[in-house]
């Protein structure tokens, strides 16, 4: 599964800034020469600029252009427009696992996965860094009767391919949506630790579940984000443009 068109032009975009390509206050090429550039449609290009503009690094201007506000930060915004953004463009580095076993399900994600209370599962704990620095610590749970399904070495793959997509091909079950509820949270202490961060700083919780077509719920997550270091942009688009879409 490969990134949007859109991402990969904002990631460029973002590269290019932070290189030099443009500096601080100067303008950028304009939506027709970005179309060229990349061989792209217009509403292609701007959705990689409002990403842009969300994060505050580009400011647009009516009649004026685009200009750079500011240089990228060390860990990017991330937009999400479809399930496909969120499973694979979530974040910007991949997973550093830190341990993985089977085990019984706290009630409540027994509860979001649709399983008997003590019920099991593949517990998975989750670090990921940017520029050395932790962002975001995650506990992902996939029911076990699905996670022993798992090819050899999944371990390795997660590199490239998301833990939910694995799952879900080695099932057969086609991903067909995904819930997500985000909450601010005090850091617990041991999650604090994780996060190089203090007790009780504020976190951003997202908890997801990855659902089939049938129901079955494929892995439920809780992913706990530092707010200075990670940030979600969710663009909502009415059906009718989404014929634009190169």
């Amino acid at each position: 599964m490969s990134l949007p068109v859109y991402q990969r032009i904002l990631n460029e975009l973002r590269s290019r800034i932070a290189e030099g390509a443009w500096g601080i206050g100067e303008q950028m090429p304009t939506e027709e020469e970005l179309m060229q550039d990349f061989a792209v449609s217009r509403f292609t290009v701007r959705a990689a600029l409002d990403g842009l503009v969300a994060d505050g690094i580009i400011k647009r201007y009516r009649r004026r252009g685009t200009f750079v506000a500011a240089r990228p930060r060390g860990t990017d915004a991330r937009m999400l427009t479809s399930l496909d953004d969120l499973v694979r463009g979530s974040f910007p580095t991949p997973p550093i696992i830190l341990d993985a076993a089977e085990a019984r399900c706290p009630a409540r994600i027994a509860g979001a996965l649709g399983l008997a209370e003590e019920a099991r599962a593949l517990r998975i704990r989750v670090l990921r860094r940017a520029e050395g620095v932790p962002y975001a610590y995650s506990i992902v749970h996939i029911p076990a009767e699905l996670a022993r399904k798992l090819p050899t070495g999944w371990q390795a793959r997660v590199q490239d391919e998301p833990f939910v997509s694995l799952v879900a091909h080695a099932n057969a079950l086609p991903m067909h949506k995904a819930i997500q509820v985000a909450q601010a949270v005090a850091a617990p202490k041991a999650i604090a630790a994780m996060l190089d961060t203090a007790a009780g700083a504020p976190l951003l919780l997202l908890e997801r579940s990855f659902l089939a077509r049938d129901g079955t719920a494929i892995e439920h997550a809780q992913v706990f984000c530092r707010s200075d270091r990670h940030r979600q942009i969710i663009a909502f688009r009415s059906d009718g443009r989404a014929e634009e879409e190169a």
